[in-house]
């Protein structure tokens, strides 16, 4: 059942209320122990989030980072652990969340995008 639930979010458009709250589950399940819960990071080893050049840059490149990890530091490949539902929440979330307001709402059918 959970993955027909998970499949059936991945095929939906979210609301942007509904990205940023299941984003914050997604981000304190699997972000915040290294980039913290107020998204301040721990540098040099965990940046911040919270005023990111990546988190407020083009969608594209933080949608990468997210799925593919960075090689030579400690982020990881999200990719293949999330949902597109899960990935698309939690890139919403932190682009809206503490002094980011970049209004964009990613929906999952970006990740598939990303993905191919």
């Amino acid at each position: 059942a959970k993955a027909e639930a998970a499949a059936a979010g991945d095929a939906k458009v979210w609301e942007m209320a509904d990205l940023v709250s299941t984003g914050e589950e997604v981000f304190a399940a699997n972000c915040a122990a290294c980039h913290q819960a107020d998204g301040k990071g721990l540098p040099p080893a965990f940046p911040a989030l919270d005023g990111s050049a990546v988190v407020n840059g083009p969608v594209a490149a933080q949608i990468d980072t997210v799925m593919h990890g960075r090689e030579g530091t400690a982020m990881a490949a999200f990719g293949p652990m999330l949902s597109d539902a899960q990935l698309a929440a939690v890139i919403t979330y932190t682009r809206n969340a503490w002094g980011n307001q970049t209004g964009d709402a990613i929906q999952p059918a970006d990740i598939a995008a990303a993905r191919n």
